[in-house]
Order: C-alpha cells, then sequence, then structure tokens
C-alpha cells in the first residue's frame, strides 16, 4: 500500500484517484472545486482544504491539472504541496504540460523529493478500466517508486529520463489531433464526390481508430479542443514553424472562435468538414492579354482566410547593416531568406504568396534578382510589381521587396 496524494480531479483524475483507492491505496484528495472530492471522500479517501494538507505525510503525490501554470500554483502557490513533502517523496506530474516545463518544475523542487514526467495516452474510459498507457520520464528509482500506484492505472512505457515523457505525449497528441482534422478534409472530399459519409467512416474505421469515433457519434467530452489546442501549441514550440501541423493549429483555433473549446476533440472533424477551405487562385484571364513575364500572374484570387502583409525588406545583418553592398545577387539572397522565416512563422510559405512588390535602385540588375527569387517562387507566380527608385531607405541597399500571403 502507497500513502498517496491525487491533486486534481478533473474528467481523467476522478476516475484514476477512484481506481488508486479500490487498489487498497491510502489516497487524499485535492481539487480546486472542492465538491469534487465529495464520491471519492464517501469511498474512504482523504480531502485536503489545500494541496499542502493533501500532500504532507505522502509517499507520492500526482498531479492531473489541466496545463503548466496549474501545476505549478498546485505545488509551489500559496498552500502549495511541494513544501509539505518530505524527503523521499515522489511527485508523479501525469498532466500534459511539455518537457520545458517539466524541467523548470523539476529545479524547483525540494531537495531529496523525486519527480517523475508521467502524461498518459488514453482518455476516460481507459482511465476508468485501468487501461492507460503511461509514458514515463524519470530516473529509474523515483520511477520503481511509483510502480504499485501506476499499475492500477495502466501499462508503464518508460521513455527516459525526466522530460522523455513529456516531450512523448506531445508527439503523440500531435498526430491524434492532426488525425481529426484530416478526418473532416476526407469528408468534405467525400461530401464533394457525392460519398455517403458514413460508408467514408465505416472503411476509414478498418485503419483509424479516430474514424471509428466519429462512427460511434458523440458522446461526453474525453478530450477538449481546448486541451487539443494547448498541446499542439506544445508542439509547435511557439516557433510558429509552417507545415501540417501549424494548418492543423490553425484549424483547431478556428474552432475555439466557434465556440467549441469545450467540446470533445471529434468536433475538430465536423467543423473542419462544414468550414469552407481557403482557396488561393493565381493566373491570367483569357480576357487580357498575358504578362509579358511570366515570373508574375495577372491576378490572385483569394476566397477566405487570414492575409499576412510583410513591409518592405532590405538585407541587413545582425547589426543592422547591410549585407554585401553592391551586390545584388547576396542581397537578393539574404531579403528571401528574411521573407522564407517570416512566412514560417506564420505557417505558411512561397507558395501562399499572392503578391509582390520589388523596388531596384537599378532595373539594369533584375536579372541577377529574378534568378534568386526563381528558386524560391517555383509554383505558379504571385501577381507582381517590380520599380526602380532613386533611393532607399538605406542608402547601400540595392532591392527592397514586401509581399502580401494567404496564410493556411
Amino acid at each position: 500500500m502507497t500513502r498517496i496524494a491525487f491533486l486534481g480531479l478533473g474528467r481523467m483524475g476522478l476516475p484514476m484517484a477512484g481506481r488508486l483507492l479500490a487498489a487498497g491505496h491510502d489516497v487524499s484528495v485535492w481539487n480546486r472545486t472542492s465538491a469534487k472530492a465529495a464520491p471519492l471522500a464517501g469511498a474512504g479517501a482523504a480531502a485536503g482544504a489545500t494541496p499542502a494538507e493533501a500532500a504532507a505525510g505522502r509517499d507520492l503525490v500526482i498531479t492531473m491539472l489541466a496545463d503548466a501554470g496549474a501545476v505549478e500554483d498546485v505545488l509551489f502557490g500559496p498552500g502549495g504541496a511541494a513544501a509539505a513533502l518530505e524527503p523521499g517523496a515522489v511527485i508523479a506530474d501525469m498532466s500534459t504540460i511539455g518537457p520545458a516545463a517539466v524541467h523548470r518544475i523539476r529545479n524547483r523542487l525540494p531537495e531529496g523529493v523525486g519527480y517523475v514526467d508521467a502524461p498518459v495516452s488514453g482518455s476516460v474510459p481507459q482511465a476508468e478500466a485501468g487501461e492507460l498507457v503511461i509514458l514515463a520520464g524519470a530516473a529509474d528509482a523515483d520511477l520503481a517508486r511509483c510502480a504499485d500506484a501506476f499499475a492500477a492505472l495502466g501499462t508503464v512505457r518508460h521513455a527516459g529520463p525526466p522530460g522523455a515523457g513529456a516531450a512523448l505525449k506531445v508527439v503523440v497528441n500531435s498526430v491524434l489531433v492532426g488525425n481529426f482534422a484530416v478526418l473532416g478534409e476526407a469528408l468534405a472530399v467525400a461530401d464533394r464526390l457525392g460519398v455517403d459519409a458514413g460508408l467514408a467512416l465505416d472503411a476509414l474505421s478498418r485503419t483509424s481508430p479516430q474514424a471509428r469515433r466519429l462512427l460511434d457519434g458523440p458522446g461526453p467530452p474525453r478530450f477538449t479542443l481546448a486541451l487539443a489546442a494547448k498541446d499542439l501549441a506544445l508542439a509547435l514550440g511557439g516557433t510558429g514553424r509552417g507545415g501540417v501541423l501549424s494548418a492543423v493549429a490553425a484549424r483547431t483555433e478556428s474552432a475555439l472562435a466557434a465556440g467549441l473549446a469545450g467540446h470533445d476533440l471529434t468536433a475538430l472533424a465536423d467543423h473542419t468538414r462544414r468550414t469552407a477551405q481557403m482557396r488561393v487562385t493565381l493566373g491570367n484571364p483569357a480576357t487580357v492579354p498575358a504578362p509579358p513575364n511570366p515570373a508574375y500572374s495577372h491576378t490572385a484570387y483569394v476566397t477566405q482566410g487570414p492575409m499576412l502583409y510583410v513591409s518592405g525588406q532590405i538585407a541587413l545583418d545582425e547589426n543592422g547593416k547591410v549585407d554585401a553592398p553592391g551586390d545584388m545577387t547576396r542581397q537578393s539572397e539574404v531579403v528571401m531568406s528574411l521573407l522564407e522565416r517570416i512566412l514560417a512563422a506564420h505557417g505558411a510559405g512561397f507558395a501562399d504568396v499572392v503578391n509582390i512588390r520589388t523596388f531596384l535602385t537599378d532595373m539594369d540588375l533584375r536579372a541577377e534578382y529574378g534568378a534568386v527569387r526563381s528558386r524560391y517562387f517555383t509554383g505558379a507566380p504571385p501577381t507582381s510589381t517590380t520599380v526602380e527608385v532613386p533611393r532607399l531607405f538605406h542608402p547601400d541597399a540595392l532591392i527592397e521587396v514586401e509581399i502580401v500571403a494567404a496564410v493556411p
């Protein structure tokens, strides 16, 4: 029997604490809304008025909370649990908070207190059945002290040292959220092609457990869209890098804006299915003469979606000086590199640029600029204007480029 404090009795925490109590462990509980502790108190758990009161004298403290801020507040805030722990106690954080927060929290713990980051894969049914997969990051000795408690909750996958479990959980959840967004788009394709949605989901369910969830229909929230958005932010790490996950994050943010934060993640599929996809069409209407230069299009038609406007970029280095005065090729490369980074920070790329405006101090050097530009713009060319100006803001700058992009 292990003396356990369980802090956080949400959708997942309540059945998990109940399983620990049913397995014969000595369990104390705390929850911000104290009424949620009543069923467990009635079954024999001790209910603490504060995290510290629940954690005092305990061998193992388990936290199951919404995010890193909540974990830090419960451990280190007023009445926090960390100050009540004795040397030899272990904290097992089963929340999804990301590896950076894991290291930050571990470094704040009192001397002699162990720490296991142990987020779980699975939802409420798995928590109720004791079939969670616990993705643990910990020293072997600390993990061993959690073994009896974890046995009541599911199976353990030891991912590595502290932080490794949190990192693996972010990877797992990024795929989980992405699958529902992709299923929504697949159902939109089915709608367009006249395929019955139920038939499509039945076929997809042979290989996709998420499709099976959609076939089952809506039910009580297991994993809310708000939490999914939080986990995607952890996956992207605040870098705003482009790619599929950035597009999924944009879809998730759109669902939140539509008021679906408290809905189950499965709602993302329906939202994606029913939300018109942004469409960008670059082209040259047959009613007007073709442009004299094939490097640009006459028109860019964007059906909907956010737009990114990037002010004029010149080839400045880290010291605020123009890179390679007099060298159009080098300055063009620096400008394109800056634009590439700006686009990526907003989840876009050069294929999403719909308009580019270029200012040159010497039009005779446009071929050198064009050679660099063509390496970055490899698809349908955007609308474009290139003009010669007597000088730019910085006297050594030969080129300045501004763009407008449709953010996917």
